[in-house]
């Protein structure tokens, strides 16, 4: 891998200065060449700018959903490949797609095939869908998977956003309930609290709990602020750093209320259809497994996939290998088993796909319904809290005003 530096005229007149990446230093003059341009000033960059990103501007899923479905409809048209796939980068308005794209169609031009070219852009494609492209390369039946490998990206980019929605809600309406909370502690009880203190009187458990509290949580709130983020900021990285901490704290995450749900029923329809499309594109069941554990981020799911795996290489069935995990509900290992039977594996995998694809989508649309009870219970105790403690100090406040009276 090379990186330079090229001041170049286009072919519309325009002068550009642009970094590229090429595989070797003498592929940069073929392709300039290649991609219409005429270089002015082309410098060598030190070797270490090769792991950098160079590219300010990201490619989104979208983008390369709609350049799946066009080189679909490319291929089934005849058109040579590199050739449609240089159109797209002359129309693609943004940048690092339209670099990606050239990129692309240059490597093919010099012979690699569509998969090949792409592995440097895992990132944007993943795993199954490079997949997707060797089996459409080998078996003549590129465009096809083209198709299924947007179809694919489209049914996860859309699971991804409803359960996105799904879990916005709940997160926001508790974190509302506590900054009501830190609202009542830090500003409206430490004024009740004085009026009690200016009478002098004597105080129940309840109530002196609350004021300690309150006093606590006035003195404290930056600092209680300050460990919470530094706290977040630590997770992520030893989650990043740790798969055991991963794994731990990904467990955790499955027994939380609502929220573990969720993901839950996310992973379960992820995993179902990423099998369910690697099977129907004639890979074994074994390899199907190894890029479904490369592509879940779940280490909870990783660790059952890679076990299941395992036990499928060793000559057991697919259901009996899931049964051995309590992550995998009843239903799903039913229905994997009856597909495995009856040869339907495939069909059995969409509907449970399907099905919880549908959970998801019924979650982000009643999420409001389902929380309620828990966000009621939560202020209902606070309240109840602050009513036991105030309550009993203010009628004893009122009854001495009443004795002065």
């Amino acid at each position: 891998m090379a990186v330079f530096f090229v001041e170049a005229i286009d072919t519309e007149g325009n002068k550009l200065r642009k970094v590229f990446k090429v595989e070797k230093e003498t592929e940069i003059f073929t392709f300039l060449e290649f991609a219409g341009l005429v270089p002015i000033k082309i410098k060598k960059l030190p070797d270490f700018l090769k792991f950098l990103s160079l590219q300010t501007k990201s490619v989104k899923k979208q983008d390369i959903i709609e350049v799946l479905e066009n080189l679909h409809l490319i291929v089934k048209s005849g058109l040579p490949l590199n050739t449609g796939i240089m159109d797209l980068a002359k129309d693609a308005e943004n940048s690092a797609l339209k670099d990606m794209l050239l990129d692309i169609a240059f490597k093919i031009q010099v012979g690699y095939t569509l998969s090949k070219a792409v592995e440097k852009y895992r990132n944007h494609f993943s795993d199954v869908v490079i997949s997707l492209f060797k089996i459409g390369e080998e078996t003549g039946n590129l465009d096809k998977a083209l198709q299924d490998a947007a179809e694919h990206l489209k049914k996860i980019e859309d699971l991804k956003a409803k359960t996105k929605q799904a879990m916005i809600y709940p997160a926001f309406a508790f974190t509302a309930i506590v900054g009501a909370m830190v609202f009542w502690l830090v500003y409206v009880l430490p004024k009740m609290i004085k009026v009690f203190e200016q009478f002098q009187m004597e105080l129940p458990m309840m109530t002196v709990f609350i004021i300690k509290l309150s006093e606590f949580t006035q003195k404290y709130i930056l600092m209680i602020f300050a460990f919470i983020v530094v706290s977040l900021v630590l997770l992520k990285i030893f989650r990043s750093k740790s798969k055991n901490f991963k794994y731990h704290t990904d467990k955790l995450l499955l027994k939380i209320p609502v929220f573990g749900m969720i993901i839950k029923n996310f992973n379960f329809a992820f995993f179902a259809e990423y099998i369910k499309l690697m099977i129907s594109a004639g890979l074994p069941l074994y390899q199907a497994l190894e890029i479904m554990e490369d592509a879940i981020n779940n280490e909870v799911f990783k660790r059952a996939i890679h076990d299941s795996r395992e036990n499928v290489g060793l000559g057991k069935s697919f259901s009996e290998s899931l049964r051995e995990h309590n992550l995998f509900p009843s239903l799903i290992i039913r229905m994997i088993n009856v597909g495995e039977q009856t040869g339907q594996l495939e069909s059995q995998l969409k509907y449970i796909a399907e099905y919880y694809y549908n959970k998801v989508d019924y979650i982000s649309q009643n999420i409001a319904k389902m929380i309620e009870p828990i966000l009621i219970g939560i202020l209902g105790l606070f309240l109840l809290i602050l009513v036991l403690g105030l309550i009993g100090p203010i009628y004893q406040l009122v009854s001495n005003l009443s004795k002065v009276g």
